[in-house]
């Protein structure tokens, strides 16, 4: 398992760089930069690159780039030189893993849950109906989704705000910033989440009705978040952002559903053509129990692969919503460093996110390869 872990890393490793070295050349094969279109060029703008530390030709540049890189330096942004890059974006992360990581899950989720529930009820019309919808809005243009939420919930009906983070006048009152009380919620939910899977665990043991017991644990962690809210006192803030999180999110959760509950019904309906399946049932089990511990648990794990190589997708259309909402991100920091060909963030922020990235297919590698040996002896050697 290590060595097959080790030979994932190396090839992981690998394609960054390969990913930083395009990604250099294709912006450096832009004909304008920051320093032409901010102080027009000539030797006023050669004066400002020497300032800017910006000097030698793109191969030397690069290579900096790259031993940077990998010492945890990224350079200092052209249009604020006085905050580096790396700080910048761990400013900016909270607020964008606050719409990105709930969105991408809660979508990936319900994704899984209507393809498993339309996969073995094929052929009524909530089968039709959900993939009609799922298909409708993974297919969406996501700016364009955006839009409709933004004028129909947000303009003409009122319901939710449309734009920001915050409204102001619910901020006068308190000392606590924006990024404090989006930590403090990140932490929330973290801590929710570890407690909600403890209780899980536990009622496996306890007789059914489990679900009850599940209930009561979820409604007990609810009361002690709202209770350790009201306490610090931040409790108005963090509703107020919430406020302003919930037509983002909800349209990201629309535009990432569609393509996991499809996958996940093509899965089922190929699982439910196994061996195992007839036997459990002749068993006498529930419906329940064999649809989601005989057929279900052997469908999602390549749900879970093409799910993390659709990821990247969603990752950008977290960023567009940041943009389309106004909402004061990593995605807006991205798309005001490409308007301005601030190199130093643009080459920062997709690093990082190809990182993010190579990373979960190494997890989602070493999950496969643990559950299922036959992966691990794939290229390994005679005799190994």
């Amino acid at each position: 398992m290590i060595r097959f872990l080790s030979r994932r890393l190396g090839r992981a490793l690998i394609s960054l760089i390969l990913f930083q070295a395009i990604l250099f050349a294709l912006i450096q094969a832009i004909p304008r930069d920051f320093f032409t279109l901010e102080f027009g060029g000539g030797e006023f703008g050669e004066l400002m690159q020497d300032l800017r530390g910006v000097e030698g030709s793109p191969w030397k540049q690069f290579l900096d780039w790259i031993v940077g890189f990998f010492q945890g330096n990224l350079g200092n942004s052209y249009a604020n030189p006085n905050e580096t890059v790396l700080d910048m974006l761990l400013r900016l992360l909270p607020r964008t893993l606050i719409l990105f990581l709930p969105g991408t899950l809660a979508g990936f989720f319900l994704g899984l849950w209507l393809g498993k529930v339309i996969a073995w009820r094929r052929g009524g019309s909530l089968e039709l109906g959900a993939t009609l919808v799922g298909t409708a809005f993974y297919t969406s243009f996501a700016p364009w989704l955006a839009f409709v939420m933004i004028n129909v919930f947000g303009l003409a009906l009122g319901w939710l705000p449309a734009e920001k983070m915050i409204d102001l006048e619910s901020w006068l009152e308190t000392d606590a910033t924006v990024d404090q009380v989006i930590l403090r919620m990140l932490q929330t939910a973290a801590a929710a989440a570890l407690l909600y899977l403890l209780v899980t665990r536990v009622s496996r043991r306890l007789p059914e009705p489990r679900s009850r017991y599940r209930g009561i644990g979820a409604g007990i962690i609810v009361v002690l978040v709202v209770v350790g809210w009201l306490a610090i006192g931040w409790a108005p803030q963090a509703v107020d952002i919430l406020e302003h999180l919930a037509l983002p999110l909800v349209t990201l959760i629309l535009l990432s559903f569609g393509e996991t509950m499809l996958a996940m019904r093509t899965t089922m309906v190929e699982s439910l053509g196994e061996d195992h399946v007839p036997a459990a049932r002749s068993r006498g089990l529930p419906d329940k129990m064999v649809r989601d511990r005989y057929v279900a648990r052997l469908a999602v794990l390549p749900v879970l692969t093409r799910f993390v190589v659709y990821l990247p997708f969603v990752m950008i259309g977290s960023l567009v919503l940041e943009r389309m909402f106004k909402w004061e991100g990593i995605g807006l920091a991205l798309v005001a460093a490409a308007e301005a060909y601030d190199l130093p963030v643009l080459m920062g922020t997709l690093s990082l996110a190809g990182v993010g990235i190579l990373i979960a297919h190494v997890i989602v590698d070493g999950v496969n390869a643990w559950l299922d040996p036959r992966i691990r002896a794939i290229g390994r050697p005679v005799g190994g």
